[in-house]
């Protein structure tokens, strides 16, 4: 059965080569910058050599009227923003709205001048304030959020490592700083938690990197233990902060499948995207419970989802996914058990065959439940006219976990007749060479099962 595909992983700096980490924030020092070998939309170039102009005078009488809405530089300068005239003056405010600036921006247009000028103006503010750690909670998650962001969406792969370290040292000066007041009142402080969780999922992919090219398994084994270690701090980081977020809470999301912007509730954003991270991590581990334990936590996070917004595809399909995950493991595990023909059982077959005990394993349940969340996201799918074809063959390969484990030829027809349908409808609906080549032999295979009935 065809496994799907893994998500790419990031290259990057290693630690070594961030420079030195006593050096303190004030003074000019060999340690990451991470906009020195970024130009204009991620590509390498010299440093920007402007720097925000949010605290200019004459242009805050100019544009304050417009809020925060400026007009961006091009040729790798970073943007002008207005501020507003109220909170002028304010430093702290001001990188507030620069930041706030930055995410409407990349949201709206997907450019990422604003962010830069976060970058900057952080930098600039660390540099002038006579301390090793700039003494603000919000101000250090201001700036770890900015470096996660800029590592999303501007970031080369060999830079990722170095972003990724240096948000975590801002994501330490937070819970260093972060009073109890902070905790209770500040507005920012559930997205740190989960900005957090984030960079700590970032860090985990780096450690994967590192396992892949360990030259002991001493190593290797040390660092799965990491790795392991890392997703259990991300983790209860993004639960504590899904329990802050507030209610009314709203974020604007580029849909991926076009130009246009939908508001989302932020919770149940944060949370789909959270879930579909974990469950990519799971799927690293050969280990069974370790990946059952990541699938389960990212299963369960997207049932909370489906349970306030039953309406939500993608929670639906990350169900189905990991669920999916887990059965495909023991399905690679069984391949040297014995095939047992049952030539005893001749022409009769039970009425109900979904009632034998074969299925109330806990192979079998997953795999029914798998089903059924991919029908629910299919038919949700369909009547938004948001099809995809990851949809309609992973509806396939749920189908065909039931042939794996159907007693009696009826069964097995009956599930393959479906997983065929949905991969001919995935190959009309929308053609790929590589989905034609990725399902041949299985298209071959089933159909050849489905029509021996």
């Amino acid at each position: 059965m065809p496994k799907a595909t893994k998500k790419a992983k990031p290259g990057g700096l290693r630690r070594a080569q961030l420079g030195d980490e006593t050096t303190t924030a004030s003074v000019e020092s060999s340690r990451f910058n991470p906009l020195a070998a970024a130009g204009t939309n991620g590509k390498s170039s010299t440093a920007s050599t402007s720097t925000t102009s949010a605290t200019a005078a004459a242009q805050d009488q100019e544009m304050a009227e417009t809020g925060a809405e400026g007009s961006s530089a091009t040729g790798g300068e970073t943007a002008s923003l207005a501020l507003k005239a109220d909170e002028s003056g304010d430093e702290l405010s001001e990188l507030r709205q620069t930041y706030d600036a930055a995410q409407k921006q990349f949201a709206e247009s997907g450019t990422q001048e604003y962010l830069r000028g976060t970058i900057h103006e952080c930098d600039r503010m660390i540099r002038n304030c006579g301390e090793e750690v700039y003494p603000s909670a919000e101000f250090n998650y201001i700036y770890a959020s900015a470096l996660h962001d800029f590592s999303l969406i501007g970031a080369e792969e060999q830079e990722l490592s170095g972003f990724v370290e240096m948000a975590l040292e801002y994501v330490s000066h937070v819970a260093d700083l972060i009073t109890a007041e902070d905790r209770e009142k500040a507005d920012w402080v559930w997205k740190f938690y989960l900005v957090a969780g984030k960079v700590n999922l970032q860090k985990a992919d780096s450690l994967y990197e590192e396992q892949e090219e360990a030259s002991s398994k001493k190593e290797f084994k040390q660092l799965g233990t990491q790795i392991h270690t890392t997703l259990v701090q991300a983790t209860g980081l993004l639960d504590t902060g899904f329990k802050m977020v507030p209610g009314e809470e709203e974020k604007h999301v580029v849909r991926l499948d076009a130009k246009s912007i939908e508001k989302v509730g932020a919770k149940e954003h944060e949370m789909v995207s959270a879930a579909a991270n974990v469950a990519l991590h799971a799927d690293r581990f050969e280990e069974y419970d370790r990946r059952k334990k990541w699938n389960t936590w990212a299963l369960e996070t997207y049932r909370k989802v489906t349970q306030d917004t039953p309406e939500n595809v993608e929670a639906w399909q990350g169900i189905a996914t990991c669920l999916h995950s887990i059965v495909g493991w023991w399905a690679d595990q069984e391949a040297d058990e014995e095939n047992d023909d049952d030539e005893d059982e001749e022409d009769e077959e039970p009425e109900d065959e979904l009632s034998l005990p074969v299925y109330s394993t806990e192979r079998g349940q997953m795999s029914l439940q798998a089903l059924d969340a991919i029908k629910k996201a299919i038919v949700l799918a369909r009547k938004m006219e948001s099809l995809t074809s990851d949809l309609l063959t992973l509806g396939a390969e749920c189908h065909l976990n039931l042939v794996n484990i159907a007693v009696g030829d009826k069964a097995a027809a009956e599930q393959s007749k479906a997983a065929v349908a949905l991969i001919k409808e995935a190959m009309a609906s929308f053609p790929d060479p590589a989905l034609e080549e990725r399902y041949a032999e299985v298209l071959e295979e089933f159909e050849e099962i489905a029509g021996s009935n």
